[in-house]
């Protein structure tokens, strides 16, 4: 079978055969709409108290609405993808600040004791710092259109159905996320930088939430390693943000407690990037297994296809 998508400037042609699913259907609901609704939803939780779980569980909403606005208008161009990009932005980004702050704040309690003077000194900043992050994640919520978000979730159902689940486009769709996020894999472990570590994590994240709200009987096997990897490199860009915190403020710290907190953080981030080879590349690797699941499909690219970089930067 042979399939031609556009538009013209990104030009797929693909030869693919039929995957072999798990038998029972997935209960989890999907779709861009139901991300959509849930944004509604958890941004009200967050107004009546900003706990760092609603915080992080609203940007997480709006992260798997801005990947599949990127996955879709790859298949099914619309002014709408962009728009609905542009819609979030501001108060995506805000509550990240907020979630950052938020996150170091938890690091700084698990890897010391109440003691500790570079704790107690940043818990201090910190504490500051997440007070205007808060009211500036207050002006991105007070701004963001909700009646405006809501019509957008009715206008983009139909073009987010446009391909039933499960179908050829998707599988391609998904099997290039997994090539860009093995490729990211390659660099991270090459150069071991925290950019690289951080770009594979955005990498993964697109392929995650690819499967899971477009194929999500594919994914239902995998959710559990997929998940698993995240979060390990999740952990470590969180330690990579702390780490850049206490940096900022060495000024004012004592040098020995610096080296302290540096080779503790160090300690922690290699733990979970060795954890994280281990799944990924150990004995039984996720990647062919990975793989596997895509046989038979063939892909053919123009080079006017955007680079995976661009996404990943858009994503992030």
């Amino acid at each position: 079978m042979q399939i031609l998508l556009w538009p013209p400037r990104k030009l797929v042609l693909m030869t693919a055969h039929a995957m072999t699913f798990p038998a029972e259907p997935s209960t989890k609901r999907i779709g861009l709409d139901v991300w959509m609704n849930r944004v509604l939803e958890l941004a009200q939780e967050v107004e009546n108290g900003w706990k760092p779980r609603e915080v992080h569980d609203l940007r997480v909403a709006l992260r798997r609405c801005r990947t599949m606005a990127d996955a879709l208008s790859e298949v099914n161009p619309d002014h709408g993808w962009r728009g609905l990009k542009k819609q979030s932005r501001d108060l995506f980004r805000a509550l990240g600040a907020l979630r950052d702050t938020q996150v170091e704040q938890e690091w700084l309690k698990k890897l010391s004791a109440p003691g500790d003077p570079v704790r107690k000194h940043l818990l201090k900043v910190l504490a500051q710092s997440q007070k205007e992050h808060r009211v500036k994640a207050r002006r991105a919520l007070a701004d963001f259109d909700r009646k405006d978000w809501r019509k957008s979730a009715q206008r983009l159902r139909s073009k987010a159905q446009f391909f039933p689940l499960e179908s050829v486009v998707f599988q391609r769709l998904a099997l290039t996320r997994l090539n860009e996020a093995a490729e990211l894999y390659e660099r991270a472990r090459r150069g071991r930088s925290r950019i690289a570590w951080h770009r594979l994590r955005i990498g993964l994240k697109g392929f995650r939430y690819t499967l899971e709200n477009f194929m999500p009987q594919r994914y239902q096997p995998w959710s559990g390693d997929l998940k698993r990897v995240q979060d390990q490199l999740g952990e470590v860009h969180d330690l990579d943000v702390l780490r850049a915190e206490i940096r900022r403020h060495r000024a004012k710290l004592q040098e020995a407690g610096v080296l302290r907190w540096r080779e503790r953080i160090e300690e922690a981030r290699k733990a979970r990037l060795e954890k994280f080879r281990s799944v990924v590349a150990g004995k039984e690797p996720l990647w062919p297994v990975w793989r596997t699941g895509f046989q038979g499909i063939h892909i053919v690219q123009s080079a006017a296809v955007a680079a995976p970089q661009q996404r990943l930067q858009s994503a992030s």
